[in-house]
């Protein structure tokens, strides 16, 4: 199935304040880890262990964090996974968005100052249903970081470092399911 929609919905989000931007003049960032659901790539999943397979392609827009060198330094500094959820993750852990918010603000600079990129994800995976006798529709997402500076302007960022931990399924609600046999690409 193919899906040129992209619908951004709210995960989480951390606060960099007084990050000292460099060459723009962002000083403090607000970012939010977000999915772009896939709007029809879906499937109905019925019961504990069934599984139905997502598979699609969708287009979207966004800035390539791997285009930042510092963010690759960072990456190998720090022992970041890859993708944009390594980086979430990182940020969230213990007081990192705070002791290293002067390179997380050089890398978000470097990357919005290249090109934004039209990319594509190419999703394949399997999404498992979690309660017996309960049918759920499963769609695709994956995981972009929406950054918004102090200046009120909003980049989406993306990755495609680590697609299969970037991309999964979730429930209508907005839940991510179990999914499994991801083998889903992101091309940026």
């Amino acid at each position: 199935m193919m899906s040129d929609v992209l619908e951004l919905q709210d995960h989480n989000q951390i606060a960099l304040a007084n990050a000292g931007g460099q060459g723009q003049s962002a000083t403090s960032w607000s970012i939010s880890a977000k999915r772009g659901v896939a709007k029809g790539i879906s499937a109905q999943v019925s019961g504990a262990g069934a599984t139905a397979k997502l598979h699609g392609k969708m287009t979207f827009s966004a800035y390539s964090l791997d285009k930042s060198t510092t963010f690759q330094q960072m990456k190998k500094s720090y022992n970041i996974g890859g993708g944009v959820s390594g980086f979430w993750g990182w940020l969230g852990i213990g007081a990192n968005a705070s002791t290293h918010k002067s390179e997380i603000s050089q890398a978000f600079h470097e990357a919005i100052n290249s090109d934004q990129i039209n990319g594509y994800t190419d999703f394949d995976l399997e999404a498992t249903g979690q309660i017996p006798n309960f049918q759920v529709t499963a769609s695709a997402y994956m995981m972009l970081l929406q950054v918004k500076d102090d200046q009120g302007n909003t980049y989406s960022m993306a990755s495609a470092s680590d697609p299969a931990a970037d991309t999964g399924a979730q429930d209508q609600n907005g839940d991510a399911l179990p999914s499994s046999n991801n083998n889903s690409t992101i091309n940026i």
